[in-house]
């Protein structure tokens, strides 16, 4: 069933590759996304055009790195071929609540960044994953700025007033050798 959607979606994998001959696909969650994938019930697949098709989820499992989905009406390999690559996402009122202190993507999109020293630096444009945390593009004034998403640099976020306040160590910042 092809749509599209008017409610808010988030990116929550990539479709990495097939599994087996029924059909199930291995999906490789986002960052910040991997506590969605076991819940989730419907999920949209993002063509390369940008059209979404919903699809209900029969079956859901995790498998090593990754989350295998069958999804309905795409019950054999032949069908779900053509799908590796492309980006699946959720209803943002589908996620499951988060443990405290954890934010899904969509959600720290856009916050202001304010370090507790340098004052403002910019906003969060960008978010990555290395084999180590999670990692955040900031851009402002400062230029582009990779903040190390993990609780030794990020003090506090207040989703309500669009802010994340970090702490950053000296060297982090473009022109710190200013301070």
């Amino acid at each position: 069933m092809t749509s599209q959607p008017t409610e808010e979606l988030m990116a929550v994998a990539v479709v990495a590759g097939t599994h087996g001959l029924r059909g199930d696909l291995k999906l490789r969650a986002l960052p910040t996304a991997a506590a969605a994938l076991p819940g989730l019930r419907e999920l949209y697949l993002q063509a390369p055009d940008g059209t979404r098709t919903l699809y209900r989820i029969l079956q859901s499992k995790p498998h090593k790195q990754h989350q295998l989905v069958r999804l309905a009406g795409l019950e054999s390999l032949d069908l779900v071929q053509p799908l590796v690559g492309r980006t699946a996402l959720a209803r943002c009122a589908d996620l499951p609540a988060l443990p405290g202190g954890e934010h899904y993507w969509h959600e720290l999109d856009g916050l202001s960044v304010i370090d507790v020293r340098r004052g403002p630096l910019g906003r969060v444009v960008g978010l990555f994953a290395t084999g180590a945390h999670d990692i955040l593009t900031v851009d402002g004034a400062h230029g582009e700025i990779l903040i190390p998403f993990i609780p030794r640099f990020v003090v506090h976020t207040d989703l309500a007033a669009g802010e994340l306040q970090v702490d950053l160590p000296d060297g982090l910042v473009p022109g710190d050798d200013a301070l």
